[in-house]
């Protein structure tokens, strides 16, 4: 299995999970980082960016909800399109950084947006 689809798992999980309050999986991101920085990032073999159109097209997604509802909601709601993510390890774990989950640094998905996924979860039931 790739990094790429080691990441885009991580991602799937952390979001499933919503707030469940611990970080899991690669689920870090830089929140302050620009697009230009995450793209540079990528350019190491241990940054990955993955889209939250991919998590809506993967079999991770929870089943019952309608990708593209979810998808509306999520971006019309303040969610990002991607995040660039850690594809081999969870960072800042026991970290005393002050930047840490302050919304200005290194954060994890499922605290950060846990609340806005539930949410488009929530808002985009499935037709049968």
């Amino acid at each position: 299995m790739g990094k790429r689809t080691l990441a885009l798992a991580a991602v799937c999980v952390a979001m499933l999970i919503g707030s469940a309050g611990t970080a899991s999986a690669q689920d870090c991101y830089i929140a302050n980082r620009s697009a230009k920085g995450n793209e540079g990032a990528t350019n190491s073999n241990r940054w990955v960016t993955v889209t939250v159109e991919e998590f809506t097209k993967s079999p991770d997604f929870p089943p019952g909800v309608d990708p593209t509802c979810f998808l509306d909601f999520w971006t019309g709601n303040g969610g990002p399109d991607s995040f660039t993510v850690r594809s081999d390890k969870v960072i800042g774990a026991g970290s005393s950084n002050p930047n840490l989950a302050n919304g200005k640094g290194l954060e994890h998905i499922e605290e950060a947006f846990g609340p806005l996924i539930g949410r488009a979860i929530e808002a985009c039931p499935a037709t049968p």
